[in-house]
């Protein structure tokens, strides 16, 4: 049953991040990129306890023992950037900056799981070690879980929106499994698997909806014309096309045989003229303005 379901989240996981990859390919915005290798973590996560169960299974002894210290730490490693970047994903999410405080809290925490997990695989028959590194763990998911909601309504795309309404649905409806994990340390082997799994669906059902919606969808190239409520120049068309090929300010500047300093100037006049503070929101209303 542990195995089967740790299976299922893991195939379910597979398709998401394929399909989060072309979308990603279609889309090209910033913080997808940063999505994608959240998603991968956590399949690489999956793929590892999946590989210790088979151990458990076809090895005995020594090989079992080895096997579990070599893959283990690896797992633990895993978890504790997870525990910085989630929360590092989300400030991208809500398009804001990933501000000082964060940095210590997050990589403190990150520390203090990789200690807790030492101990719990030293002390084996002591809990407490493994239930005080989940609560790190889930203290950094529900704080970015926290973050998302009460940056809802910054969030410029709608679709994006949806999805996040229906993560932190998910998420609260999850507190008394949560809950449960703790007071039974086992429990958690399931707990993770299960909510991995609704995320998952959650974003096939978004992906699947928006790639259908891609046939209907009459694209419409952008143009000085079509910019018109923003004033946008002939110049500034250039460089808007480039950043939406994910192209950095030198990259700009080289294609576009300019300095540096003046693509800068360029992007600051496009941002006052949309009045957008990144090249996420530059997108999100780009892609509100053509769809």
């Amino acid at each position: 049953m542990y195995l089967l379901l740790y299976m299922v989240a893991f195939a379910t996981g597979c398709m998401a991040l394929v399909l989060s990859v072309v979308f990603h390919m279609r889309e090209t915005l910033e913080w997808t990129t940063y999505f994608i290798i959240f998603l991968s973590s956590i399949l690489i996560v999956f793929f590892l306890q999946i590989s210790i169960v088979f151990i458990h299974i076809f090895t005995h002894g020594m090989i079992q023992i080895i096997f579990n210290y070599i893959i283990t730490p690896i797992i633990f490693a895993n978890i504790a950037f997870l525990i910085v970047f989630i929360p590092y994903l989300t400030t991208w999410v809500i398009a804001q900056p990933w501000r000082s405080p964060y940095n210590i809290i997050f990589y403190t925490l990150s520390g203090v799981f990789i200690v807790l997990s030492i101990f719990s695989l030293i002390f084996t028959n002591l809990y407490i070690f493994s239930t005080l590194s989940s609560v790190v763990f889930i203290f950094s998911l529900f704080f970015s879980i926290s973050i998302l909601m009460k940056n809802l309504k910054k969030i410029e795309s709608k679709d994006v929106r949806i999805v996040s309404k229906t993560l932190i649905i998910i998420s609260f409806s999850m507190i008394p499994l949560v809950i449960i994990s703790l007071i039974f340390p086992l429990f958690s082997n399931v707990l993770y698997p299960i909510y991995f799994l609704s995320v998952s669906v959650t974003l096939m059902v978004f992906l699947f909806i928006y790639f259908k919606r891609i046939p209907h969808k009459k694209e419409h190239a952008l143009s000085v014309e079509s910019l018109s409520n923003f004033s946008i120049s002939e110049r500034e068309l250039s460089v808007i096309l480039l950043i939406k090929k994910g192209l950095t300010n030198k990259e700009i500047a080289d294609k576009l045989a300019i300095s540096p300093n003046t693509v800068n100037n360029h992007i600051a006049n496009i941002f006052s003229k949309t009045h957008v503070r990144s090249r996420i929101d530059l997108l999100n209303v780009l892609n509100e303005e053509h769809s």
